[in-house]
């Protein structure tokens, strides 16, 4: 398991650290707006605001506090003012676009993690939206469980495994998706954490009798 999480992280490093090098500035900033729109348009303007506020306090725990994003904005995204890759000698026209997208290569790594804060900040919110629905989840699991070892039912473990797979590989390719420069519907929230919440019931009233 601790290999797969490696993997899942070196994935979402991967993206971070790629993603500048072919999606343009104007790209990132129009996900992040769509987003910002969607969610206007569905919560309230204190929901909204509640996101952002979280979503900077981690961006500012991660990157502002460690000094990473301070050091960043001083030494490598600072505005170009010529295009010369010599002493008169400049840019040759034809990488002359690319080249003005590879000058934005570190301010637009700072957005793409800043819009996966966004993203993992919104969907603490739906989770707190659907406590009352995770609790009754839980409850309903223990419960289950309880009445299969009163009544010595079979608690399966293939069950078990494969809820307690699902639910790693769900989480993991979530957070691959929040590094993704791809708009994410707003109903991609609930239903991950819905189904997740399904797939943990099951798991809770499989646990083996052993247990």
């Amino acid at each position: 398991m601790t290999r797969h999480g490696l993997l899942w992280l070196l994935a979402i490093i991967l993206i971070f650290l790629f993603a500048p090098l072919v999606v343009l500035q104007k790209d990132y900033e129009a996900c992040v707006e769509a987003e910002l729109q969607a969610a206007n348009s569905w919560y309230d303007e204190e929901a909204v605001q509640s996101i952002l506020d979280r979503t900077n306090s981690m961006y500012n725990l991660m990157l502002v506090k460690t000094g990473i994003d301070p050091m960043i904005r001083k030494h490598l995204a600072k505005p170009v003012t010529t295009k010369e890759v010599a002493p008169g000698v400049d840019v040759p026209k034809a990488l002359a676009p690319y080249a003005d997208h590879l000058m934005e290569y570190w301010g637009n790594l700072l957005l793409n993690i800043w819009m996966f804060c966004f993203r993992i900040s919104h969907s603490l919110a739906w989770m707190a939206y659907l406590t009352p629905f995770i609790a009754a989840i839980i409850f309903d699991g223990v419960m289950t469980r309880k009445a299969k070892l009163a009544s010595f039912k079979y608690t399966s473990p293939t069950i078990y495994n494969m809820s307690w797979h699902i639910i790693i590989a769900m989480a993991a390719m979530s957070m691959v998706a929040f590094a993704f420069v791809t708009p994410l519907s707003i109903f991609f929230y609930p239903v991950v954490i819905t189904s997740m919440g399904v797939l943990l019931r099951l798991l809770i009233s499989n646990i083996q009798h052993s247990a």
